[in-house]
């Protein structure tokens, strides 16, 4: 065994953290026309999939700080992308849901990230794609545990 130290710039979270920063770069590039950020756009693809959710669900489902996902959603309001109403049978709970405009901005969004996505992976061939892909979510789920699948904490029938 080698008693060699590695060097900085050679650990795995240095190069995750490089590859991290270039990809964030040119994801938000790809989403400046929209006015949005990864995720804001990210917060409304899943309000798209999942339907009317909290701040609160949002921000438990996705490990994101609950002010990160409040100030995501307020300038998501401000581009008119969601709406929010109050939950049906919990009144103190606030809903988002996207609005027509926010539906809109999420379809354009996702041709957005594929594009990126495949400039992103050019390098790389399927097979290698899909080992980083399983080897990265295998380490997401060494840090943050199993995914969950994200629901509401407020159902809408009592």
């Amino acid at each position: 065994m080698s008693d060699a130290v590695t060097s900085w710039d050679d650990e795995f979270t240095h190069v995750l953290w490089r590859a991290q920063n270039a990809v964030h770069r040119t994801v938000q590039e790809a989403l400046d026309d929209l006015g949005v950020t990864a995720t804001q756009l990210g917060l409304a693809v899943h309000l798209d999939q999942l339907g009317p959710l909290s701040a609160a669900d949002l921000s438990r489902g996705f490990h994101i700080a609950p002010q990160s996902v409040g100030t995501a959603l307020n300038r998501l309001e401000k581009l008119g992308w969601v709406s929010r109403d109050t939950h049906p049978v919990h009144g103190r709970v606030v809903l988002y849901e996207l609005t027509d405009t926010g539906l809109a901005g999420v379809a354009r969004g996702r041709e957005a990230m594929a594009s990126t996505n495949s400039t992103v992976t050019s390098g790389l061939t399927d097979q290698e794609v899909a080992t980083l892909t399983g080897l990265l979510r295998r380490v997401t789920t060494g840090i943050d545990g199993p995914e969950v699948p994200v629901v509401s904490a407020w159902p809408i029938r009592p």
